[in-house]
């Protein structure tokens, strides 16, 4: 289980640094003066919902395989939630949410879900081949 999360995490990493500095590059040449702290505060967020979320299922691989599916698609709810509570009320303190904003989170929030259900497949596939 530990080399499944070294790898996981490995690959979380590297694909959220690769990321992140393509859209803080692009912000950066379109909005200079943007707050990036909430940027990494997006990136970060993701990062640990993502690494709990497969440290769970790789947790009940072992006991309940069957149901990993759905506490994916609970993992992926409990991710809006974080928004709504968190980044939601920052960026709607103007009263209103413009694009660059909604990507602040859902630019690591799409990487994430894909490595994420990448991870869940080859997992599953394993238990499959026992």
């Amino acid at each position: 289980m530990n080399k499944r999360i070294i790898i996981f995490t490995g690959l979380l990493l590297g694909t959220l640094l690769i990321v992140g500095l393509l859209h803080t590059g692009f912000l950066f040449a379109r909005n200079p003066d943007l707050d990036y702290r909430i940027l990494l505060l997006g990136y970060l967020i993701n990062f640990a919902m993502a690494l709990g979320i497969y440290s769970v299922l790789l947790y009940f691989s072992e006991k309940q395989n069957k149901h990993l599916g759905f506490m994916f698609m609970f993992g992926s709810t409990l991710k809006f939630v974080i928004y709504f509570l968190i980044f939601d009320p920052i960026f709607m303190l103007d009263g209103k949410l413009v694009k660059v904003e909604f990507f602040i989170f859902f630019v690591p929030y799409f990487s994430c879900l894909l490595i994420e259900t990448f991870a869940l497949i080859k997992l599953m596939r394993e238990i499959d081949q026992q």
